[in-house]
Order: structure tokens, then sequence, then C-alpha cells
């Protein structure tokens, strides 16, 4: 007996220390994530790219995967390489959905719908944001909740930004100011996210031209942080600078600008470089020096197009791998249908041959003597054994047909039809046909819907089909922004051309002709010259 006791008190002192050291590499692992994630990123993106590979290396379990793929998503961001920042947050993502994980679900989509805006693609930027919302309504830890609930009103803050629709930007921001906590013993995840708040709402306040109370935001940014490292100091400092070049302190926001230097020296975030050159470019405009101008303005312009090349690229990547995806799926499909049918009509024929062979069998019992009667019985009954099924097929055959035509014919409710209408009014007031990349698909995808219903809805409320709707409502934005901001008459046809969505200028110009019946450059002459008779 005590054998036996000192045998099991062993197990269980062995399962205790295994069990501890499981726990112990978790906290470690935990320990080391937050470590990177706050402060190593922000010091220094090498080694925190080697921490980060290190992390992925050892992680055990599906939500350390998610975390370390999160950590390398957001390097390769920092690093500029958004395709692979993308790519590993969607890795992460896929994780958190096969495993239900709702929280990482919002986190992951949330980061997505960040990546894909700062590329321009907001169909899908918005798509991610709308799962990111709809998985956190699953989350039980209320803090983790309310958290990203925060950042996902953020995100939204950012979105109405890109719009220059400030107002709805700064009552976003408003309602995260509501949701964050005002105890005073924070973290340093706390800090930041108070701190992220009061520059956003810092940037809103500025956009609608407040500049002081867009000061007073930023430099309570400055002061919550501190000594914190972190990634948001350099763009609170952009900011200022930019609040100085619009107040005609040039030397305030040169100090500003220089204090970014260190951080894109370090290497800096691309987005940072692509607006601080953007300031830069404003600066030297303002002291008259053109060169220093043109040099930032075309730096700027050189990681805009770089972005824009990556989210083509990612566009068609993402379009061939969905076609593929089908595809595969498609002929999984045929081979799954063609087994059953092929083991439905064998069945079928096995049981009427021996249905057929049982009923011929007995009609040769009862007619032994009578070989002439069997014969004619027995063609008979293979007559009425094979009619049915001659039957069956030709009315198979006759109902394809109808079956055909229902397909043309698109069967949908009033409810839809008029949630679908609402929707589409609601995508024209967000302007998302200035979207270069947009497709049907795409539309049709972020309207919860299928293309057919799509094509249904743009036909009977705006008597066009998807591509004349989409080069209709471009035009009429551009005209609209020539008559509110006279500037742009000044500017290039190609740049008015991207900036109601086209892709190259001809396409612009012949669409421009067809809704207008006046070419574009004509266009731009007669107001020109209406303007210039109405001042004289």
């Amino acid at each position: 007996m005590k054998l036996i006791y000192l045998l099991l008190l062993e197990i269980i002192l062995s399962a205790l220390s295994v069990y501890g050291q499981k726990t112990s590499r978790k906290d470690s692992f935990h320990e080391r994530y937050v470590e990177v994630i706050v402060s190593l990123v922000a010091t220094d993106i090498h080694a925190a790219h080697r921490a980060a590979d290190s992390l992925y290396d050892v992680a055990a379990t599906d939500e350390e995967k998610i975390k370390s793929l999160m950590l390398l998503a957001k390097i390769f961001d920092n690093q500029g390489d958004m395709r692979s920042s993308i790519y590993k947050g969607m890795q992460a993502d896929t994780i958190a959905n096969a495993t239900m994980n709702f929280s990482w679900q919002s986190n992951t989509a949330g980061f997505l719908a960040t990546a894909f805006r700062q590329i321009g693609l907001f169909m899908v930027s918005m798509s991610y944001l709308e799962r990111a919302e709809r998985a956190n309504e699953y989350q039980d830890d209320k803090m983790m909740k309310n958290l990203t609930r925060i950042n996902i009103l953020h995100e939204q803050v950012f979105h109405y930004l890109e719009q220059n629709q400030f107002e709805e930007a700064r009552q976003c921001a408003k309602k995260a100011a509501a949701s964050i906590d005002t105890k005073e013993n924070d973290n340093k995840g706390a800090i930041l996210v108070k701190a992220t708040n009061d520059q956003l709402m810092g940037v809103c306040e500025f956009h609608l031209g407040n500049f002081n109370e867009a000061s007073v935001f930023l430099d309570r940014a400055l002061n919550r942080i501190g000594e914190i490292e972190n990634n948001l100091t350099p763009y609170i400092y952009r900011m200022q600078a930019e609040i100085a070049l619009a107040e005609s302190q040039s030397r305030k926001a040169k100090e500003c600008l220089d204090k970014i230097e260190p951080y894109l020296a370090a290497g800096g975030v691309e987005e940072l470089m692509m607006l601080t050159y953007s300031t830069w470019a404003k600066y030297y405009a303002k002291i008259g020096n053109l060169h220093k101008t043109i040099e930032n303005r075309i730096k700027s312009s050189e990681i805009k197009n770089k972005r824009d090349k990556i989210a083509k690229q990612l566009s068609d990547e993402m379009i061939f791998r969905l076609h593929s995806t089908k595809q595969a799926y498609r002929v999984k499909y045929i081979y799954a249908i063609g087994s059953i049918l092929f083991v439905l009509v064998s069945t079928t024929f096995a049981m009427l041959y021996i249905y057929r062979r049982k009923n011929i069998y007995k009609l040769r019992c009862r007619s032994v003597d009578k070989n002439n009667d069997t014969v004619c019985i027995a063609d008979n009954l293979q007559k009425n054994v094979l009619s049915p099924v001659t039957r069956v097929a030709k009315r198979e055959v006759s109902e394809g047909t109808n079956v055909t035509v229902k397909k043309k014919e698109v069967n949908i409710s009033k409810d839809t039809e008029q949630r679908l209408r609402e929707q589409l009014n609601k995508l024209e007031k967000k302007n998302f046909y200035l979207e270069k990349s947009l497709t049907l698909n795409q539309l049709a995808n972020s309207m919860g819907t299928n293309p057919r219903y799509v094509t249904y809805i743009i036909q009977k409320y705006r008597e066009k089909d998807f591509y004349e709707y989409i080069q209709t409502k471009r035009i009429e934005y551009i005209i609209d922004q020539l008559d509110k901001s006279p500037e742009l008459l000044g500017f290039k046809l190609s740049y008015l051309a991207e900036m109601c969505g086209f892709t190259s200028l001809s396409k612009f110009s012949t669409a421009f002709k067809l809704v207008t019946g006046t070419p574009p450059s004509a266009y731009v002459h007669f107001i020109k010259k209406d303007q210039d008779e109405r001042s004289s």
C-alpha cells in the first residue's frame, strides 16, 4: 500500500510540475508578446521582427499563433511591407474564425480594415470593419469588448476623415471618448488609447478650422504619453506643424517637423513618411522654396503610387485566389454530384432488374407448360417496367426548359428590395463609386447580396446598367467638386480623372462626354471663361 501511495504521489507531483511548466511558459509567452508590441516595435523594429519570428516558432496554441501572426503583421506594416502585413493578418483572421475566437476575430478584422483603408481599398475595409463589429458583440470579456469598440470607433473616424466628413468624424471620436474609462491608474495600453483619442479629436478640430481646440487636444495627448515609447508621438508633431502652417507660424512648424526626423531615421512607418513629406512640401511652399516643395511632393507621391500599386496587386491576387477557390469547389461539387447520380442510377437500374427478374421467374413458374404465353407475358412485363423510366426521362427534359426560364427571372421580396435600395442610397452618400478597382461583385458583397439583385436595383431605381451608373456618378461628383472648389479648374485633367475614380484620362474623357455631351477640356474652358466674365 505504501508503494502504491508513493507511486500515486509521484504521478500527481509530475502532473503538477508539467502543468506549472505549461503555465509558466504561457505567462512568459504573453509577457514577451506585450513587451514587443508595446515597446520594442517603437524602439527597434528589427529586434522586434526577430522576437516575433521566435514567438511564432514556439507558439503552441491557436491563440498564441494568432498573437504572433498579428505581431508580425504590425511589424511588416511599420516596415512598409503592406502586402506581407495584410497576408499575415489574413492568416491570423483565418485561425480566429476557424476556432470561433470572437475576441481575436474582432481584433484581426479591425486590423485588416485599417490596412485596406490605408492602401485605398475602402469597400474591403468597410466589410472587415462590419465583421469586427459583429464579432465584438459576442465577446464575454466586458473590458476587452469596450476596448475593441473604442478601436472600431477610431477606425470609423479615419473613414470619415478620408471622405472629408469632418463633423461625423468628430462625433465618432466623442463616442469613443465617452466609452474610455476615466480611472487614474492606467497601464501603458490604456494611456495610449486615451492619447490616440485626443490626437484624433485634434485632427477633427483642425479640419473643422478650430485650431485652438485642436492644439489643446494634441498637447493633452503628448502629456498623457510622457516617456512611454510609442508610434503616436510623430503623428502628433505633424498635426502641430499643420496647425502652425495654418496660422502662418513657419518657424514653429519647422520645429515640429524636425522632431519627427528621428522617428523617420529609425525606419519610420511609410504612412508617416508620406504625410510628413506632404507637410514639408507645404512648409517650403510657405517660405517660397520651390525646389524643396517639388522634391517633397515627389517623395510623398512616390509612396502613394507604391501603395496604389500594392492595392492593385492585392486586388488582382485576391480575385485570382477567389476564382481559383471557386473553381476548386466547382470541380469537387461536380465530382460529388456525379458520384451521387451514378450511385442513384446504378441502384435504380439494379432494383428494376431484380424486380423484373423476380416477376419473370414467378410467371415462368406459373406457366411451366405454356412456353409461348410465358414469353408473351415476359415481354409485356419488360415493357411495363421500362416505360415508366422512359416517361421520367422525357418529363425531366421538358421540365429542364422551365427551370432555365425561371433562372432568368429576378424573384426578390419587397423587404429585400427596400433594404437594398436604402443600402445603395447610404453608399452613394459615402461616394463608394470613387474606388478605382470597384466591381459589381465587390458592390454586391458589401451590400450582403448577389450581383443579380444589385443589377436589378440599379436598373429599376437608377435606370442604368452597372457600369453606366458608376460612370455617371463619378462625372456628377467631379462636376460638383468643380462647382464647390473653383481652384480645381487649374489642375490637370489627369488629376481630376484620378480624383473621381477613373484609371486613365481617356476613360474619363469618354465618360465625361457621354454624360455631359461636352469634352472635359471644353467644359473647364467654358467654366473659366464664365468666371472671368463675371469677375470683370
